[in-house]
């Protein structure tokens, strides 16, 4: 496999390692209120934002982990890519944390979350490259 695919899938493994890590922790995130807040408005209130901040948690810990040792890689990938995804809805659903003038300039809070574009491309990179392995 290609060294430059697998330097991009362990800096993604130790970037979600490093971010999930800090959301067992209250207060540690700098994306606890806003991850938890989207959370409360995609599941309608039904998950306690002390319960959904430790499962995104461990998602985001499990997502590094398989990046890092190269564990089902393809899925972990896919796993990630739709995570990726979510991350963009605070945009429509609290776009009053997102923007200063929607929707062309972003809050840090916004900026934070448009980044994930790199994200996103580096997982299509890293799942074009990868042998299938389940």
């Amino acid at each position: 496999m290609n060294k430059t695919i697998t330097l991009i899938r362990l800096s993604l493994g130790i970037i979600f390692i490093w971010y999930g890590i800090l959301k067992f922790f209250p207060t540690l995130s700098p994306a606890e209120e806003l991850a938890t807040k989207t959370i409360d408005i995609l599941f309608f209130g039904l998950i306690n934002p002390e319960l959904s901040i430790k499962l995104l948690a461990f998602l985001e810990v499990g997502i590094g982990l398989g990046f890092i040792f190269g564990i089902y890689v393809r899925f972990i990938t896919v796993v990630f890519i739709g995570h990726m995804l979510f991350t963009f809805t605070p945009l429509f659903l609290l776009p009053e944390l997102s923007f200063t003038h929607a929707p062309y300039a972003f809050t840090l809070v916004g900026q934070y979350i448009v980044k994930n574009i790199v994200f996103i491309f580096a997982g299509i990179l890293i799942y074009q490259n990868e042998e299938n392995r389940f």
